[in-house]
């Protein structure tokens, strides 16, 4: 099991798989794109624009220090809305140590190109662990606000084997 996982995003739903995988012991750093909103949200210790009323916990981390992010990673969640996927990706890719695995929890399709996000990610990183079960993909007819509120919420994990 990951101990030390990155979540690439601030947005509600990678700062709620955040607070979930802290909740179960893990040490979690948030990256965001954005020094201001990291600082934001490291000082409030709290989503106020995404998922306000949502404290973060005490082994939530909240950077806009890419390096700072990678360092020491075993697992990588990509949280990056999909249209933004293949520039914020080209922008971190120097700190991406293949193979540790990435799952990727958003959702649609590129619009240029209309891959999906685990093939924006393949095709950024150069196929990069795609073949080894190293990209996965969380998705489900969920949102973060229900997922905060700890009401069910169905998901689902795929990856290639």
């Amino acid at each position: 099991m990951a101990n030390r996982i990155t979540i690439i995003g601030d947005g509600a739903m990678g700062t709620v798989c955040g607070i979930m995988l802290c909740e179960n012991g893990h040490n979690v750093t948030v990256w965001s794109a954005f020094p201001d909103a990291a600082a934001e949200m490291a000082q409030a210790r709290e989503n106020l624009k995404f998922l306000p009323g949502y404290p973060l916990p005490d082994n939530m981390t909240v950077t806009s220090d890419a390096a700072e992010a990678f360092d020491g990673a075993e697992l990588i969640i990509s949280a990056v809305p999909t249209q933004f996927i293949r520039p914020v990706w080209k922008r971190l890719t120097e700190h991406y140590q293949n193979p540790v695995p990435i799952c990727s929890i958003a959702k649609g399709i590129e619009n240029e190109t209309l891959l999906r996000p685990s093939e924006i990610l393949a095709d950024v990183l150069g196929g990069a662990g795609c073949q080894r079960g190293e990209l996965a993909v969380l998705s489900g007819p969920s949102i973060a606000p229900q997922i905060a509120a700890k009401l069910p919420a169905p998901a689902a994990v795929a990856a290639a084997a």
